[in-house]
């Protein structure tokens, strides 16, 4: 897909779950020596990295913390722990079932890929990293930043702020 191609739909945890096995699909090993089967070819890089997006989203928006949690890149996973991380939306749940829209994947460079989206109201972009064979997502900085607070603290400012439900 060429970088700035524009991918919509929502993302809901049923998208995501297609998208992953179809993802998946494509690791089917190669044909034996003497096979007429014709070889698969790669899935694009932007897909791959889309289908992680775009699981994690489905993720984030059905309640599945800890498996969102475990989609993100190593510095992301130091900043809060997976256990912590589940806590913070268990106390201080964000609204669930509202799909994020991804509006365009950008690949960035061979290892970075931009997914932009939008939820409801909001608007943002993440980046997905392709590291150690596989891609990751990495949380955006804001957000990164408010778990540096430690669960008490974000919870207490998002309960100010009215964005626990």
């Amino acid at each position: 897909m060429p970088a700035g191609t524009p991918l919509q739909r929502a993302v809901t945890p049923v998208t995501a779950a297609l998208i992953t096995m179809l993802s998946l699909g494509g690791c089917a090993s190669a044909p034996e020596a003497g096979s007429t089967a014709p070889a698969r070819a790669p899935i694009p890089l932007e897909l791959q990295a889309d289908a992680v997006a775009t699981r994690e989203f489905g993720l984030l928006a059905g309640g599945g913390w800890a498996q969102a949690w475990a989609l993100w890149n190593a510095s992301a996973q130091q900043v809060i722990r997976q256990a912590d991380f589940v806590r913070l939306n268990t106390v201080c749940r964000p609204a669930l079932g509202v799909p994020y829209v991804v509006a365009a994947t950008t690949r960035i460079d061979q290892e970075t890929v931009r997914v932009d989206w939008r939820r409801a109201d909001a608007v943002g972009s993440n980046t997905l990293l392709y590291q150690a064979g596989s891609w990751r997502f990495v949380p955006d900085a804001a957000s990164l930043a408010d778990y540096r607070l430690g669960v008490d603290a974000l919870v207490r400012k998002r309960r100010a702020a009215g964005s626990c439900h």
